[in-house]
């Protein structure tokens, strides 16, 4: 039995297991998710604030539970996963996620970054919402 097999019959046979993954995974969205557009409204304001530091931190660290959970989550049903249209779109709204976010923080960073800031915070929302939709559609 290999090991992709153990934790597949581990993950799908025990609750405690599933649900820890799972909440993992939803809280590390909810957390990333909800520091990142709180952010993004700043962004907004008169007056932007700079980036923080601390809360990128935050939103890094949220972002590594919901790939480390995501991954464990897949490989319990990689058949199911690696054959849906909604996970491949939702992988590709992810990648473009942390890109943007990387675009985001190199504008803060920039005294001129106003207008590219504000355009990195609406594509990150619009990106967190878009990945939550689509991550629903994979309990279809």
């Amino acid at each position: 039995m290999t090991a992709v097999t153990s934790w597949a019959h581990l993950y799908n046979d025990n609750h405690a297991v599933n649900a820890a993954v799972t909440f993992a995974h939803f809280a590390g969205v909810l957390i990333g998710g909800g520091l990142a557009l709180a952010a993004d409204r700043d962004a907004f304001r008169p007056v932007a604030a700079a980036g923080d530091a601390q809360l990128h931190r935050w939103v890094v660290s949220a972002l590594i539970v919901v790939i480390a959970s995501g991954v464990l989550m897949m490989l319990a049903d990689m058949e199911t996963y690696f054959s849906s249209t909604a996970f491949w779109i939702k992988m590709g709204l992810f990648v473009l996620l942390v890109g943007n976010g990387y675009a985001r923080i190199r504008a803060e960073a920039r005294a001129d970054g106003g207008a590219w800031l504000r355009r990195t915070s609406a594509v990150s929302a619009a990106l967190w919402l878009a990945v939550l939709l689509v991550s629903t559609m994979l309990t279809f």
